[in-house]
């Protein structure tokens, strides 16, 4: 009588499948006895499926946080930002001034953002071309108005 010869084989997958094929019974009683898990292919599958079943994706909503949009520095963007910060403070009334608010309001936070975007330092608008954008941000919104009423001038 011819025996085929018995390779031995280190290789984890192989080992389960002959032990599923030919030990089931033996591995599943020992399993049992020693508090393990079957790692047999088909209990694995069956495990996966099982666990497949029973979960959901979950949602990454709780974990996102809303960002603030960054705005790139510009010359033109710091000098809005600061005649923003003037007229919401009424830094051109020295009645009303209080610094420490002053430093507190978003317009001047806004301000210190895009100044703080700066590469080659920050142009600060003069006294006289402030008072020109105000004047000019003025006659724009009054214009603006006018139009949203529609009163003639």
């Amino acid at each position: 009588m011819y025996r085929k010869p018995v390779r031995i084989v280190s290789e984890a997958t192989t080992l389960r499948r002959h032990l599923e094929a030919t030990h089931r019974a033996e591995y599943l009683k020992w399993a049992a006895e020693n508090d393990f898990t079957s790692m047999l292919p088909r209990d694995t599958k069956q495990r996966r499926e099982d666990s497949a079943a029973l979960s959901t994706q979950s949602s990454l909503n709780a974990h996102l946080v809303q960002r603030v949009p960054m705005v790139r520095y510009s010359d033109a963007g710091f000098h809005d930002a600061a005649v923003q910060w003037v007229i919401e403070t009424d830094q051109a009334s020295h009645l009303s001034f209080e610094p420490i608010h002053a430093l507190q309001h978003p317009a001047f936070e806004k301000m210190i953002s895009i100044a703080s975007k700066a590469t080659n330092g920050v142009d600060i608008p003069t006294r006289k071309q402030t008072r020109q954008k105000i004047i000019d941000l003025f006659k724009t919104n009054l214009r603006n108005l006018r139009k949203h009423l529609q009163v003639l001038p």
